[in-house]
């Protein structure tokens, strides 16, 4: 199986990205082949511009949005590794889904109908939330999984398949480290088995 982790992250020791090494480790572990695509380390620009738009109306798609769309299409499963912040994603990935998702590649519309173009992908989402107290509320949690399983990756026939929720924890510790980072390991290996990957 071919997978692809979109990892949307600065800090490089972070917890979020002690959760993307594991996911890709275990990913390794069982066979399977993984790329990396570290929008800050790639410096992807997130902004649609109106270039952007004009020519993609004319079915002219900018270099590095089709390169994205390449890795899409290479993959099997694709996995989202990021933090939760102000309720949402980073801004460098609702950028890069806006330009790589577009019209025309993602879905089109025939009428009112939507059509979506993605339907053979699958996805897995694994969110760090950077505090305990932060997103204990299954209504808040809820309308995260609608927002992203539906309304973005459901629109263009994309299935989640897996949606988790990491609160923050002591890197000092190494047994909640370790307990967080073997249920991480059991999700995907868990994702394999389920999905005749």
């Amino acid at each position: 199986m071919r997978t692809l982790i979109v990892y949307a992250n600065y800090k490089e020791n972070s917890f979020t990205s002690a959760i993307k090494d594991q996911v890709a480790e275990t990913f390794h572990q069982n066979g399977h082949e993984v790329v990396i695509r570290n929008l800050y380390e790639i410096k992807f620009n997130p902004v649609l511009t109106k270039n952007d738009l004009e020519s993609i109306e004319n079915e002219i798609f900018p270099v590095d949005i089709m390169n994205e769309q390449k890795f899409i299409q290479w993959a099997d499963l694709i996995c989202f590794v990021y933090p939760i912040w102000w309720s949402g994603m980073p801004a460098i990935l609702k950028g890069y889904l806006e330009r790589v998702l577009v019209m025309g590649y993602a879905f089109e519309f025939k009428g009112d109908d939507v059509i979506p173009k993605l339907t053979n992908k699958k996805v897995a989402i694994f969110n760090s939330t950077g505090n305990k107290k932060v997103y204990k509320n299954e209504k808040h949690l809820e309308a995260l999984n609608i927002i992203t399983r539906e309304a973005i990756f459901g629109f263009c026939g994309m299935k989640v398949i897996e949606h988790k929720y990491y609160q923050c924890c002591d890197k000092n510790n190494s047994v909640e480290v370790e307990k967080i980072m073997d249920d991480i390991k059991t999700t995907v290996e868990t994702i394999l088995k389920n999905n005749n990957f």
